[in-house]
């Protein structure tokens, strides 16, 4: 007998090299299923994944736990659960894509309340610091770019900071570069990590990133990485309205 309530399977990618590239996407979902809003809710790893997860009956939503709507995203989710135009619908089970983390136009408010986070610890004012939202990107897609240009935009509308910049790990303006070319009396950097999950990205390279700066150029001036904002529990609700806005849009066709 199917769940009366909906379920959710939270799609992330995965790590063989990292467990704590596992663990918020893990987190996530325990911390749904004990609101007890859902009927099973259950975390899938794409990497090495090369069939269909075993699946409960009834609604079921498959939030993409990714920070773009990239291959994994457009062609790996829709191809592993058989998706068309973001469902798929069988005699005993509907499943419901949502939006991918990253596009979500509500983490924009987790990024700002992260940068506050860090000008509270720090005795900054919002209004003082150079706020930068930091990415993978990739020479190969636009995908994370654009998610990424696109949340820096959303941010800097409200006016809440200084300024607003972006920076990438692998496509220009490469993170390394756009330190060296920060002048020394600049505002104070707040960085905040757009990675899922607290993989080798988030926790090696852009603190060393940070470090091999200040090491070779000597700079004086402040860097705060706030860390990444897929670990974050402010997630959890913004997963939940992802969920209700998914379940809005396809009970409208």
């Amino acid at each position: 007998m199917p769940p009366t309530r909906p379920s959710v399977l939270i799609v992330a990618h995965g790590s063989s090299v990292s467990d704590d590239a596992q663990e918020a996407a893990k987190q996530h979902a325990l911390t749904l299923q004990q609101s007890n809003r859902y009927g099973r809710v259950d975390v899938c790893f794409l990497a090495g994944e090369r069939s269909e997860p075993d699946l409960p009956g009834g609604e079921v939503f498959l939030l993409p736990f990714f920070m773009s709507n990239g291959y994994f995203v457009t062609r790996r989710i829709p191809e592993l659960f058989k998706l068309n135009k973001g469902q798929h619908i069988c005699a005993d089970r509907q499943l419901f894509q949502c939006e991918a983390l990253g596009i979500d136009p509500e983490l924009a408010g987790i990024i700002s309340s992260m940068a506050r986070g860090v000008c509270v610890e720090q005795g900054y004012r919002p209004t003082d610091i150079h706020l930068v939202l930091v990415a993978h990107g990739s020479e190969k897609s636009t995908a994370s770019a654009e998610a990424t240009y696109l949340q820096r935009k959303t941010v800097d509308s409200g006016r809440e900071f200084a300024r607003v910049s972006a920076a990438f790990l692998n496509e220009a303006p490469f993170l390394d570069q756009w330190l060296q070319d920060q002048s020394e009396s600049g505002l104070p950097l707040v960085l905040v990590g757009l990675f899922a999950a607290d993989g080798p990205h988030a926790t090696e390279d852009v603190p060393g990133a940070i470090a091999k700066w200040q090491e070779e150029t000597g700079s004086t001036l402040p860097a705060h990485y706030a860390g990444a904002i897929g670990t974050r529990p402010e997630i959890v609700r913004l997963i939940q309205h992802s969920i209700s806005r998914c379940a809005a849009k396809f009970s409208e066709i």
